[in-house]
């Protein structure tokens, strides 16, 4: 796990959404675009900060599991599109963690979906919760965009916030 105080706290990649994913109309099927934002997410983290999860599972015992999803779907996504997946950590506890995932036009960076989700760190043998290592509260303390806490803001102020946010501005 990289401890550099120059990571970045917004992480970024392109995906193209896959037909086997979408409707009989083409549109990214509501229950996927979890896996999209997850997925996302895992290959960032490795890439950016150095923190293989399933690496993290083998050698602690412990793992992060999705305790709870709040999704909000602004704007059609379609089979055969380019999109981008910002992530962010926003928030973070000594056992839970609070993302940030937005699904973007690849093109015009329009929102076309986020979603907050918090996961709850548990010993996967004893399935209890447990708090984070002094490491990963330094990781966490570096990267997140808002710091340690809770929101202060409610998902729906921030999807309205997304909603009228100006393309390109």
């Amino acid at each position: 796990m990289k401890l550099e105080k120059d990571l970045p706290k917004y992480l970024e990649s392109d995906v193209l959404i896959r037909f086997e994913d979408c409707d009989p109309f083409g549109h990214l099927n509501n229950g996927r675009y979890i896996d999209y934002f997850l997925n996302a997410r895992e290959d960032q983290v490795r890439e950016y900060y150095g923190l293989d999860i399933y690496g993290h599972i083998k050698q602690t015992g412990n793992a992060w599991v999705v305790a709870s999803n709040q999704i909000a779907y602004i704007r059609e996504v379609k089979f055969m599109e380019w999109v981008k997946i910002k992530t962010c950590l926003m928030h973070y506890d000594a056992s839970n963690l609070i993302t940030e995932c937005q699904m973007l036009d690849k093109e015009t960076g329009a929102v076309l979906a986020v979603i907050w989700s918090r996961f709850a760190y548990i010993n996967i043998k004893k399935g209890q919760r447990v708090e984070h290592s002094l490491d990963l509260m330094t990781l966490f303390g570096d990267v997140a965009t808002e710091g340690e806490g809770k929101p202060t803001t409610y998902f729906e102020e921030r999807v309205k916030e997304l909603r009228t946010v100006q393309v390109g501005a």
